[in-house]
């Protein structure tokens, strides 16, 4: 087993399991990429639609989803 061990090249295994994890991390980002893809697809038609239709800047949508924290907690002390 000794004998073995010494004749792998480490530099040999560790070029192996660079390339094992980079599949298997290709795989995962593929996976990911074809399930979240129609909710991509959705949220780029809203931002354009916002844009040519409206006028709406994707800059201008993000402030407003950023602030949209604040804005439900003004609400709820303006209700109460």
């Amino acid at each position: 087993m000794d004998s073995l061990l010494g004749s792998v090249d480490s530099q040999t295994v560790l070029v192996i399991a660079a390339i094992a994890v980079a599949f298997l991390a290709l795989r995962l980002v593929l996976r990911v990429l074809s399930v979240s893809s129609g909710l991509i697809l959705s949220i780029a038609a809203i931002a354009l639609a916002l844009n040519y239709f409206f006028g709406i800047s994707p800059k201008q949508l993000w402030f407003e989803i950023s602030h949209l924290p604040q804005d439900l907690l003004q609400l709820v002390k303006s209700l109460g």
